[in-house]
């Protein structure tokens, strides 16, 4: 894969909940941020967390179904 030197950035085609926004998803080297269009304000975070949290989700996704499979 080719290593990312420049920033990426996309806007999201339907606006975010109530703020009535695109969502601007900016890719680092090893860093995602998301921002609302037309704020400064951005929140990033490291790709490595957001991998760790999406694992940890799955996991207790799937250990909730068994335990509700069980409980039948």
């Amino acid at each position: 894969m080719t290593a990312l030197v420049k920033p990426i950035r996309r806007v999201t085609m339907e606006p975010y909940k109530h703020y009535r926004r695109a969502i601007v998803v900016s890719l680092y080297a090893d860093t995602i941020s998301l921002r609302l269009k037309g704020t400064r304000a951005a929140y990033e975070i490291p790709v490595a967390h957001l991998m760790d949290d999406l694992c940890r989700r799955e996991a207790n996704r799937i250990a909730r179904e068994k335990r509700n499979r069980r409980k039948r």
